[in-house]
């Protein structure tokens, strides 16, 4: 996606920290429930720190993603926290951790395959009682077409963008989202962008099925957040015993 490439600097207007508070408390709550003493997390595809701004303040965190440009927007919001450049599939810290966590980037994965060596690779960076925490945006059970626009003002810059997704093969496990963007820069210019991205759709006993193979018990928590509407889950996933 544009976003997150030559659009990066942009970010923070479409999606600010501020709007992630209600959000991040829900997780936070949520994890220490299953692993009251977290002292070290890792969250894979951390895009601009938005959650990790909130997070960090009960335990340390250490960013990922493939985007250097959103990483570069995370500094700026947790110059306190590590950042590494890295494929959540692949990616090697050379440490291990109480929690990983997967918010939406998880959704760029449209096949099972990529899933599965995700969760592998969380796996192995967890240690004996670490626990997996991932938020999907839909499962197919809860996914629909919807449309969602928003945006603010910073300074003289501005962004306003409209997002539509649908689904135009239910048969698969693709969906799609269409996106604009208006933008104002520091000299009152306005323009426009389009971007288009491809997101995973699975069912639960597909995520369940593939968090089994990894080595994991799947648990799904229904989340009551205000920001959106209809049923919203996390599955925290915790270690099979060997």
């Amino acid at each position: 996606m544009k976003l997150y490439k030559e659009l990066a600097s942009w970010w923070p207007l479409m999606s600010p920290h501020t709007e992630y508070e209600e959000e991040a408390s829900l997780y936070l709550e949520l994890m220490m429930q299953y692993h009251p003493h977290i002292q070290k997390a890792v969250e894979f595809g951390a895009g601009g720190g938005n959650n990790a701004y909130y997070l960090k303040r009960h335990f340390s965190i250490t960013l990922t993603d493939l985007s250097g440009e959103m990483l570069e927007i995370s500094r700026q919001l947790n110059p306190d926290c590590k950042h590494v450049e890295g494929d959540m599939r692949q990616l090697e810290l050379g440490e291990s951790f109480d929690l990983v966590f997967i918010h939406d980037a998880i959704m760029h994965f449209t096949a099972a395959n990529d899933l599965l060596k995700v969760m592998r690779n969380a796996k192995k960076h967890l240690n004996e009682h670490g626990i997996l925490v991932i938020v999907a945006d839909e499962f197919t059970e809860t996914f629909k077409p919807q449309t969602h626009h928003g945006g603010i003002d910073r300074g003289k810059r501005g962004l306003r963008y409209l997002e539509w997704s649908y689904d135009t093969d239910t048969t698969d496990h693709v969906t799609e989202t269409e996106y604009a963007y208006i933008m104002r820069d520091e000299d009152g210019r306005v323009f426009t962008e389009s971007d288009h991205a491809e997101f995973g759709l699975f069912s639960m006993a597909e995520w369940e099925g593939l968090l089994e193979q990894a080595g994991f018990h799947a648990h799904f928590e229904r989340l009551a957040y205000s920001g959106l509407e209809g049923s919203y889950f996390a599955i925290v996933a915790t270690q099979r015993e060997q």
